[in-house]
């Protein structure tokens, strides 16, 4: 028999007709098939703002993070959540930039570094707990490149 103790999965949602409470974080635990809605304060993070292009959640010092790029300011903003369900519990940590250079993001690394593609293309990334840019030595044409992490055997297995 299989059983999963531990693994949970987290989803973002904007506010709309049917999520009256507007944008919120929700954590579902497979182990006991049980959700919880953790919302997110408009004085936390602008990422629900038209002027913010791009959005994630990462893990910072082992906290989610709820990181936001906004296009028009150049800038990063990062939060990180206290503790699941409490509204009030969201820490906003510190804002990065402007950075006139930043193309776009592409993703979160699992240690907390914003990948992203400087304007003349090459691939850099910000290093939220160091605050140093280290560039990688690649480059891309790619405008669908993105960052995707990946952990092998996540789910402890009982036989």
């Amino acid at each position: 028999m299989l059983t999963c103790r531990l693994l949970w999965t987290v989803l973002m949602c904007e506010k709309h007709e049917d999520n009256p409470i507007g944008p919120c974080l929700v954590s579902f635990y497979l182990s006991n098939e049980v959700s919880l809605t953790t919302p997110i304060l408009p004085d936390v993070d602008d990422c629900f703002d038209v002027k913010a292009k791009w959005i994630n959640l990462g893990v910072l010092n082992g906290s989610i993070a709820l990181i936001s790029y906004n296009e028009e300011t150049t800038t990063f903003r990062v939060s990180i959540l206290g503790q699941l369900g409490f509204r009030e519990s969201w820490i906003k940590l510190f804002m990065v930039g402007p950075l006139p250079y930043v193309e776009r993001p592409i993703g979160v690394g699992k240690n907390g570094e914003i990948f992203f593609i400087r304007k003349d293309k090459e691939v850099a990334w910000f290093d939220l707990s160091t605050q140093m840019i280290e560039e990688l030595g690649y480059t891309t044409e790619n405008l669908h490149c993105r960052i995707i992490n990946y952990k092998e055997n996540i789910l402890p297995f009982e036989e």
